[in-house]
């Protein structure tokens, strides 16, 4: 609940418009549906991924699927795959089931790259997101993520 607070918190600091929906833990994008049908928002699977050079924090619509080689090949690298628990942990200070772009504020070495899916931008202006614990769900709009972040 810490994390949380310290997302939203920030989100009051900055004055973004947003809505938080509590809800039972959840691990999975299908999971955290069931809590969230009601409302109007680009849902997306966020992926913790790495290779030699580094981290990547992928986000891609819940019903998208994620093509590694070509993901490979826009980010000009050759190995890629999905970072240990222990990594998750160390780099963005959370969990497996609580991977979200709002971890980046805890990438305090900025060893972590955000992709986002053209895809998932197009979408819709609002994005649902983990505020760092999957007991919660921020909806907000793209562009005050984005701003957030890049903070």
């Amino acid at each position: 609940m810490e994390e949380q607070d310290k997302i939203i918190t920030l989100l009051k600091k900055l004055d973004n418009n947003y809505q938080l929906i509590q809800h039972p833990a959840v691990y999975t994008a299908d999971e955290a549906d069931k809590y969230v049908q009601a409302y109007n928002f680009a849902r997306a699977k966020n992926l913790f991924l790495r290779n030699s050079r580094g981290f990547f924090l992928v986000m891609v619509g819940d019903q998208q699927h994620l093509d590694m080689y070509q993901l490979k090949q826009q980010l000009a690298i050759t190995r890629l795959s999905f970072a240990k628990p222990a990594e998750l942990e160390q780099e963005l200070g959370i969990y497996p089931g609580a991977v979200s772009p709002f971890n980046l504020i805890n990438d305090h070495q900025h060893r972590v790259t955000l992709v986002i899916s053209q895809q998932l931008l197009a979408e819709n202006s609002l994005v649902g997101c983990h505020p760092n614990d999957n007991t919660a769900t921020v909806v907000l709009k793209f562009t005050d993520l984005l701003a957030l972040i890049q903070r």
